[in-house]
C-alpha cells in the first residue's frame, strides 16, 4: 500500500514524466522483440537495430534533463513530438511480423498531443501521421516486403484511431477537476477566514510548503491577504498584487533562471521571463524562487495565490492552477454570499426588535410617566411624597430616553466610539447609584474603537447585573468599573467592596449564571475573584465577534 502511494504521488500532474518514460518503456521492449524475432532478414534488423538503438538513446537523455525541470520539458515538447513522429514514419514499415510497431508508434505521438495540448493539435498531428504513412507506402510500393492488403487494412485503422483520438482531445476539456470545497470548509473546524480556508485547500492539494493569497476590490491595484510559510502565519497587507502581465490564468516561474511558463486556454506554450510577467519584489519578499502563480476572480475581488516548494512542479499546474483558482474564488463567494445572507438576518432582527422595544418598554415608560404625574397631582398635601415622585419621574424619563436612542440605534445598525459608549455607561452607573443608594463610577482607558450597538447592550446588562448582584447578595455600596479596549480587545472589570460570593472549600467562587451566559454568548470570557470585602469581576469580549 505505502509504494503504491508512493507510485501514485510520483506521477500525479505529471504528463511530461509518463510521456518520456512511456516512450523509453515503448522502444525497450520494441528493441527487445527485434533482436528475439527470428523471421526477419538479417539486413532488414540491422537497420531498424541501429535506428532503436538511437531513438532509445535519445529517449533516455529526454527523460532523464526533463524529469525534474519543467522549463526544458515545455521547452523540448515540440522536438520531441516531431522526434516521435519521424521514428514512427521510418520504422513503421521496417518489420512486418509479430514485432511490428504499427499501432503503438501511432498511438504515442497521438496521445502526447491530446494530453499536452488540445484536439486542434491532436487533429493536426493525426493528419500528419496518417499522411506520412502513405508517403512511405507509396515509397516502399512495388518491393518485396510490401503488402498491398496490410497496408490498406493498416490505413483504415489509422483513421479509426486518429478520430477516437481527436475525441478523445475535444472531450478532455470538459473534464474539469473537482475540489472539495464543502470538506476543505469542514476541515477548517472553526477556523472562518476564507482566505485561510482558501489557501489550505491549495496548499493541500497541491502538497506545497508555502503559499500566499492576496485580494482587493475590482479594479483597484492594493491587495491584503495572508501567506502560511511552513505553518506560519502571516498578514500581507497594502501588497500591489504578484503579476504584471500575465497573459493566461496560471504562470510557472523560476526565480533562478529568470523563467516563466504559461499559456492561453487550449493555447499553446508561451515562453517568457519572470521579471516581464511577475512583481519580483514582492515574490522576492514573500520568500519564493520557484512555484506557481494563479489568478483568483470573484464577484467583487480580484487578486493572486502564490505556492511555492511545491513537490515535482510540472507543465500540468497550469491547465492544475486554472482550475484551483476557480475554486478558491468559490470559497471566496460562498463565504461573501453567506455573509450577505447573515447581514439581511441580522438587519431583520434589529428591526423586529426595534418594533418590539418601541411597542412595548417604550410605551410602557410613557404612561408609567403620565400615571406619577397623575399620582403627583393627587397628593398636594405631603411634600416629601412629590419630590419623591418628581425623581422617579425623572429616571423614568431618562430611561425613556435611553430606550429610545438604543431603538434608533438598532434601527440605522451604527457603531459607537468608545468614548460615547463610555458616557453611556456613566449615566447609566448614575442611575444606578441613585436606585441602589450607592456610589458606582466608571473610569475609561485604552485604545479608541467602535463599539457595535448589540456589545453596547451588552455591556450595560452586565453593568446592570454585576450591580444588582453586589448590592443584593455581597450588600456593597461601592462599586468601581473600568472600561479599556486592547489589541481588539473590550475590558470591564467591575470591583465592589461587598462581602463575596460563597463559594465551596478548595474550589473558586461559582460564576453568576445570567453573567457568564451572556459573556459566552458575546464569545468573550469571564474570570471571578472573591474574597470578604471585595470581588472583583474580570470580564473580556472580542470586538471583530460582537460586529
Amino acid at each position: 500500500m505505502p509504494q503504491l502511494t508512493a507510485t501514485k504521488s510520483l506521477f500525479r500532474y505529471q504528463s511530461g514524466r509518463v510521456i518520456a518514460l512511456g516512450r523509453v518503456m515503448l522502444v525497450t521492449c520494441f528493441l527487445i522483440a527485434v533482436l528475439l524475432d527470428r523471421n526477419e532478414a538479417a539486413q532488414d534488423i540491422a537497420g531498424t537495430y541501429a535506428l532503436l538503438v538511437f531513438y532509445g538513446a535519445l529517449a533516455i537523455i529526454i527523460a532523464v534533463v526533463t524529469w525534474r525541470n519543467w522549463w526544458l520539458d515545455a521547452r523540448l515538447a515540440v522536438a520531441t513530438h516531431a522526434l516521435d513522429m519521424a521514428v514512427f514514419t521510418a520504422i513503421v514499415f521496417s518489420t512486418n511480423g509479430s514485432t511490428s510497431p504499427f499501432f503503438l508508434f501511432f498511438v504515442l505521438p497521438l496521445l502526447s498531443a491530446a494530453i499536452r495540448w488540445s484536439w486542434r493539435e491532436t487533429a493536426l498531428t493525426a493528419t500528419a501521421l496518417v499522411v506520412l504513412h502513405l508517403i512511405a507506402g507509396l515509397l516502399v510500393a512495388g518491393s518485396q516486403t510490401f503488402e498491398i492488403e496490410r497496408f490498406v487494412v493498416r490505413s483504415g485503422h489509422l483513421m479509426i484511431l486518429s478520430l477516437l483520438l481527436i475525441w478523445f482531445g475535444v472531450h478532455q476539456r470538459f473534464t474539469r477537476l473537482q475540489f472539495p470545497i464543502d470538506d476543505a470548509e469542514a476541515a477548517a473546524g472553526e477556523e472562518r477566514d476564507p482566505l485561510i480556508q482558501a489557501l489550505r485547500l491549495a496548499r493541500s492539494t497541491t502538497q506545497a510548503g508555502a503559499g500566499a493569497l492576496v485580494v482587493g476590490p475590482l479594479g483597484e491595484e492594493s491587495c491584503d491577504g495572508i501567506a502560511i510559510v511552513h505553518g506560519e502565519r502571516r498578514a500581507l497587507s497594502g501588497c500591489r498584487g504578484l503579476a504584471t502581465g500575465l497573459a493566461g490564468p496560471a504562470l510557472l516561474f523560476s526565480l533562478r533562471g529568470d523563467h516563466a511558463l504559461t499559456r492561453a486556454p487550449e493555447g499553446h506554450f508561451q515562453f517568457a521571463a519572470a521579471s516581464a510577467k511577475l512583481d519580483i519584489e514582492e515574490i522576492r519578499r514573500l520568500g519564493a524562487t520557484e512555484g506557481l502563480v494563479v489568478e483568483v476572480r470573484t464577484g467583487t475581488q480580484q487578486g493572486w495565490l502564490a505556492l511555492w516548494d511545491v513537490p515535482d512542479l510540472s507543465t500540468d499546474f497550469i491547465e492544475f492552477g486554472r482550475e484551483l483558482g476557480r475554486a478558491v474564488g468559490g470559497i471566496l463567494d460562498r463565504h461573501a454570499l453567506l455573509t450577505a445572507i447573515e447581514t439581511g438576518a441580522a438587519a431583520r432582527t434589529r428591526l423586529s426588535l426595534a418594533r418590539d422595544v418601541h411597542d412595548s418598554v417604550v410605551q410602557f415608560l410613557a404612561g408609567a410617566s403620565f400615571r406619577v404625574e397623575a399620582i403627583k397631582r393627587s397628593a398636594k398635601d405631603s411634600p416629601r411624597l412629590g419630590a419623591e415622585l418628581d425623581e422617579l419621574k425623572r429616571l423614568l424619563v431618562e430611561e425613556q430616553g435611553e430606550v429610545r436612542g438604543f431603538v434608533l440605534a438598532l434601527r440605522k445598525g451604527r457603531e459607537l466610539e468608545l468614548a460615547e459608549a463610555a458616557a453611556e455607561l456613566r449615566a447609566l452607573a448614575e442611575r444606578l447609584s441613585q436606585q441602589w443608594s450607592i456610589k458606582c463610577q466608571v473610569k475609561v482607558g485604552g485604545e479608541e474603537a467602535a463599539i457595535p450597538v448589540r456589545l453596547q447592550l451588552d455591556l450595560q446588562q452586565l453593568l446592570r447585573e454585576a450591580v444588582a448582584n453586589a448590592v443584593r447578595h455581597g450588600g456593597a455600596d461601592r462599586i468601581d468599573v473600568a472600561l479599556a479596549v486592547d489589541q481588539g480587545q473590550l475590558s470591564l472589570n467591575v470591583h465592589d467592596n461587598g462581602s463575596g460570593f460563597p463559594k465551596t472549600k478548595g474550589a473558586p467562587p461559582l460564576e453568576p449564571r445570567s453573567l457568564k451566559e451572556r459573556v459566552e454568548r458575546a464569545h468573550g470570557s469571564l474570570r471571578l475573584e472573591s474574597a470578604p470585602g471585595s470581588t472583583d469581576l474580570h470580564i473580556s469580549i472580542p470586538l471583530g465577534a460582537a460586529a
